[in-house]
């Protein structure tokens, strides 16, 4: 697994960045089409108040990794149409060259540009009745590293160290898509799922941590839903959770040379009124403290 690890980093797409750079790492959103499957809509609302603040705000988007879910759903195009108001916004983030989408094991189909030019590049207005522009050009990566000073901190969904969702992941997809989904919606969890069963993302993220500190590199991964902040001299390894949690979406901030974990949920304002509201969970740390800090295994 360290030697697979190795060689995603060794072809990762690179981005340098600095101080002035922002950005928001989310993952695990898992768009589905809207049937009662679908584990997107609840935190749907939440979800694009945190990408109106980003956008607002000046960050660039960096979808981790199983953003929309491609195993249960078979059209892809039913993902689109259900959620267009949320691609919409990803548009306005991919024509400010300010989307990074890497794909996870539920997503992986769309490393295909067949794939992402015949569903993502185009969706069809109902309005002008013609095709219109949507993700246009856009390119989907197995991972990234982001670049600052001396330091890379380097970006997967997390499932290539996971032998049923990587090496037997068109297997996995069958299960998922004729047998779990409909077990999970009477309360019985797949046991091969590295969100849903603690041994697994145990030893998956034993392995992260472990490539982590070997190679001295921050890791962000997604993939377990486990948002994951380690304490300076602790670890190098992170884990932004996902966009499903019950209690809202979890995600990480890069900005100002300082990474933040942070929580987007519901409140309850004055006059009991409801909004969408952020809260820091842990942070802000500076990255190279992570880095200077003594690591021990």
């Amino acid at each position: 697994m360290s030697k697979r690890l190795n060689r995603i980093f060794e072809n990762s797409k690179r981005v340098v960045i600095d101080n002035n750079d922002k950005f928001v790492i989310m993952s695990d959103c898992h768009r589905g089409n809207g049937n009662n499957y679908d584990n997107f809509i609840n935190n749907k609302n939440i979800f694009e108040a945190a990408l109106n603040h980003y956008y607002k705000e000046g960050f660039t988007y960096i979808e981790l990794g199983d953003g929309d879910e491609m195993w249960e759903v078979k059209n892809y195009g039913d993902i689109v149409r259900e959620h267009l108001d949320t691609f919409m916004l990803l548009k306005k983030f991919n024509e400010k060259d300010r989307l990074i989408m890497i794909y996870g094991n539920h997503d992986k189909c769309k490393k295909k540009e067949e794939i992402l030019r015949r569903y993502f590049y185009k969706y069809y207005d109902g309005i002008t009745k013609k095709e219109e522009d949507l993700l246009n050009n856009l390119v989907v990566y197995e991972s990234l590293i982001l670049n600052y000073k001396d330091y890379d901190i380097f970006m997967i969904h997390g499932h290539q160290i996971d032998l049923l969702n990587n090496d037997l992941w068109l297997f996995s997809r069958f299960l998922v898509r004729y047998v779990w989904k409909f077990f999970e919606h009477v309360g019985i969890k797949d046991p091969t799922s590295a969100a849903k069963n603690y041994r697994v993302s145990n030893k998956v993220e034993k392995r992260m941590k472990k490539w982590s500190i070997k190679n001295n590199k921050i890791l962000i991964a997604g993939h377990t839903h486990r948002p994951i902040f380690p304490k300076v001299g602790q670890g190098l390894y992170f884990n932004d959770g996902s966009c499903i949690h019950p209690n809202g979406i979890t995600c990480l901030e890069i900005r100002y040379g300082r990474i933040t974990l942070v929580r987007w949920k519901y409140c309850v304002g004055a006059n009991n009124l409801i909004y969408v509201g952020r809260e820091i969970i842990e942070g802000s740390e500076a990255i190279a403290k992570f880095f200077n800090s003594e690591m021990k295994m």
